[in-house]
């Protein structure tokens, strides 16, 4: 834990301020705790703060995203980011890299929340090396970002709860969260936490799944009904078992021409390929070639095993930024999902 970090953080219960009760290594804190006014104490571990509340309805998605991200090689967390990268700067309205990095060259303090193995906010932190930038998640893969990013000078990794994040309101420049907060008990009650968390005049990027075809839904319930209640063994069984149908699929390379589409089950009328036509109307069997197998297994493994995937329209996540004082400054809706940067009224 660098020691600026300190500044930073609070006790996620009170909000009150924190100080390094014991460290082995003031310069680079690899092992020690840290406490509040009020006595609350937190273990750094491996150079983490550890800021989980033990009581809480996250325990079970602090154990299906660990179980993910413990799959995962170092090749696979790069093959993963040369992905989102580009599809992060798409969404999110900034164009490419470099209108990422005019964006972040005002901005000194960031926080990006539900960092899970930590490329984005390592991203952030090698575009703006002006500033600091805070990765949050609650599960293992907090040991993966740090292992991988850690040593970047100006990136600090925590694990905590997004719900009761261990830093004050008002005090980030920009927050980022981006496919995370629907894997909380209460995506809207989640969006106002880290909305808090920005100040006047800074802005907030989200992106949350969007409702897909009926028909994609009922199987997403039903399989969802089964699938989160399995152990993690046997839902990384079921997501091999979809990720080949995925795979096969994709290998047909099969193609269909619809003259007048099925409005009613969300299929619009033109050419499909066969793959994205089941995936976007029917079920959910991930298949991208520039993934390794247990990557595609992984992705398919994260929407099957979570307890929490709730799926939200343009008007809920635009009345969200309403409610919360934010003006849109751009609005992304794909099939996948619903990305909105936005800015925090001064």
């Amino acid at each position: 834990m660098k020691p600026a970090l300190l500044d930073l953080l609070a006790c996620p219960y009170d909000q009150s301020a924190l100080r390094l009760a014991r460290a082995t290594n003031a310069a680079d804190v690899l092992e020690g705790s840290l406490r509040c006014e009020r006595g609350h104490e937190w273990p750094v571990r491996e150079s983490v703060p550890r800021m989980v509340p033990s009581e809480g309805d996250q325990q079970e998605t602090f154990e299906s995203f660990s179980a993910k991200w413990a799959e995962i090689t170092p090749e696979e967390v790069r093959q993963r980011y040369r992905q989102q990268h580009a599809w992060y700067v798409e969404r999110f309205g900034f164009g490419d890299e470099d209108g990422l990095r005019e964006f972040l060259a005002d901005k000194r303090i960031v926080l990006e929340a539900g960092t899970g193995t930590g490329g984005d906010a390592a991203r952030f932190a090698e575009l703006a090396p002006h500033s600091v930038v805070v990765g949050l998640d609650l599960s293992g893969a907090i040991e993966v970002a740090q292992r991988e990013f850690g040593d970047l000078p100006n990136v600090n990794f925590v694990q905590a709860d997004l719900m009761r994040p261990p830093v004050r309101p008002a005090q980030f420049d920009f927050v980022s969260s981006d496919q995370v907060i629907h894997h909380t008990p209460d995506a809207p009650r989640a969006f106002a936490t880290l909305a808090e968390r920005v100040r006047p005049g800074g802005h907030l990027a989200v992106y949350v799944y969007k409702v897909k075809a009926p028909l994609r839904e009922l199987a997403d319930d039903w399989i969802r009904m089964r699938s989160t209640r399995m152990s993690v063994d046997q839902c990384m069984e079921l997501s091999r078992d979809i990720t080949e149908l995925g795979r096969e699929l994709s290998r047909a390379g099969a193609t269909v021409r619809l003259e007048r589409g099925v409005p009613l089950l969300g299929i619009a009328a033109g050419e499909h390929d066969v793959q994205r036509l089941i995936y976007w109307s029917f079920l959910k069997c991930f298949w991208n070639d520039d993934f390794s197998e247990n990557l595609n297994v992984l992705v398919n493994f994260d929407w099957y095993h979570p307890p929490y995937a709730s799926r939200h329209t343009e008007d809920e996540l635009r009345g969200w930024c309403e409610d919360c004082g934010f003006s849109i400054s751009h609005m992304d809706v794909s099939e996948s999902g619903l990305s909105v940067l936005a800015r925090r009224e001064d």
